[in-house]
């Protein structure tokens, strides 16, 4: 049977369950972000089947077959996926309702790939359910319980910790502060060997300089660049053990030494998810009732909501001062790295301090166009390189972050073009995750609930 919806119906076409859609899908006539190159192409149609990018081509050259559920693209841009890069999954004891939820607020704001730290094994099931169609949401991938201070101690018992992580299926080896020297020593020599990526925050004992030039796989929350950019007169008070207040080290930071890190970081072929806007809200002061008033929070359950507001309050800011110059310096380092060539990925920590799942990678990628970044530059960082990080790090296919054939089937529309607005991110039509199809009627059923469930 053939739908043939009219050019401005896609917000109107609905999704079956799981399982009952058409195998094959054509978006027809749409103007195309292929995210190769910074550029539209204009009345492309692109056939899927079976979850799979088809063929991808200028409408009259494609052939749709009579079969294939049509989704008119006229006047619409369809580009690749989201990603968020820097997640935090439910728990084993959180209900199912919760994580059913959450991973619908990811695919709401057209993220169709997560990567989460701080991994369970609930979390490994979770990642099946998604795979095998039991549940509805962003393809997963995990990363294993953290290795700090506690459990690293004894280099022979952290490397075979790291290895039962991986048999278990964890997607990488999560780091920590107070790993010893030696026992990051043989976690690296391990960890190559084996092709098991490793990364997160960088240890003390280690400093950024020697994690990256001994093959630390990602960076989050630009984890250690501040000691490495101050003066050289800062960095020998901080070497000596003295106390530098944040200020100081932030009002001596040297701009060749955020250059020569970021070409360090492009070298050793590290990623870094920057975390810019939550790290913006832990140092800034916060007005709760502002942030509470926020649509996204009545998505949320209120005891969360609650507990980031007793989060809020029990904390001591910077002044907005010092908050503004710790932004300022996050945001000169990120540039430096985009300019370098180096690997960046867009995350949030969420949910985290008014960070609502999926919805604050809207703030995230704002964050990043106020760092300098152009909205090509941004969408590259949440589509394009995260599939090159799968690829890389993970050792996984890496098949999506393009329109192209062979690739899965994450694709958004949009009724406006994000080259020109990242606002148009959020003015879509629908979202598809392997092939499944939500239109943006559903989309917002389904949040409405969540709201209801949630007492929005």
């Amino acid at each position: 049977m053939r739908f043939v919806l009219p050019p401005l119906a896609a917000l109107l076409f609905w999704a079956l369950p799981l399982g009952a859609q058409s195998t094959e899908v054509a978006f027809v006539h749409t103007n195309l972000l292929v995210m190769d190159r910074e550029r539209v192409l204009e009345d492309h149609t692109v056939l899927i089947r079976n979850g799979v990018i088809q063929e991808v081509g200028p409408s009259h050259r494609v052939q749709v077959p009579s079969r294939a559920t049509i989704i008119d693209g006229q006047d619409r841009f369809l580009m690749p996926g989201l990603s968020d890069m820097h997640t935090i999954l439910p728990g084993p004891t959180d209900p199912d309702q919760v994580v059913e939820d959450q991973m619908f607020l990811y695919l709401a704001n057209n993220i169709t790939v997560i990567r989460a730290a701080r991994g369970t094994p609930n979390h490994l099931s979770l990642k099946r359910r998604i795979r095998d169609g039991q549940l509805l949401g962003p393809t997963l991938y995990v990363g294993s319980p953290p290795l700090t201070a506690s459990n690293s101690q004894d280099h022979e018992a952290a490397i075979a910790l790291m290895l039962s992580n991986r048999s278990q299926g964890y997607d990488f080896q999560v780091i920590h502060d107070g790993i010893p020297l030696v026992t990051w020593d043989s976690l690296s020599e391990e960890a190559h060997s084996r092709g098991y990526s490793f990364g997160g925050l960088i240890p003390d004992s280690v400093g950024l300089r020697y994690a990256l030039s001994t093959g630390v796989s990602y960076v989050d929350h630009l984890d250690g660049y501040l000691p490495e950019v101050v003066s050289d007169g800062v960095r020998r008070r901080l070497e000596a053990g003295e106390y530098v207040p944040l200020e100081e080290m932030l009002r001596s930071v040297v701009g060749r030494k955020m250059r020569a890190m970021a070409a360090h970081t492009r070298s050793s072929d590290t990623w870094v998810i920057p975390t810019l806007y939550l790290w913006e809200n832990l140092y800034r002061p916060l007005d709760t009732d502002s942030m509470l008033a926020m649509e996204e929070m009545s998505f949320i359950p209120f005891d969360l909501r609650r507990s980031w507001v007793d989060q809020a309050r029990g904390r001591a800011p910077e002044t907005p001062e010092t908050a503004e110059l710790l932004a300022d310096v996050r945001r000169r380092i990120f540039r430096a790295l985009v300019m370098s060539g180096a690997g960046v990925l867009s995350g949030t920590y969420s949910p985290q301090l008014f960070n609502v799942p999926g919805f604050s990678l809207r703030h995230e990628l704002k964050s990043m166009e106020a760092a300098g970044l152009t909205p090509y530059e941004v969408l590259v960082a949440t589509t394009r390189n995260a599939a090159e990080y799968a690829q890389r790090e993970l050792l996984e296919q890496g098949n999506f972050g393009l329109v192209a054939e062979g690739n899965r089937a994450d694709l958004i529309l949009l009724r406006g073009n994000p080259l020109e607005s990242l606002d148009s991110l959020w003015e879509q039509e629908g979202v598809m995750v392997r092939g499944r199809w939500i239109s943006a009627e559903e989309i917002r059923g389904r949040l409405d609930r969540i709201a209801e469930r949630n007492g929005g």
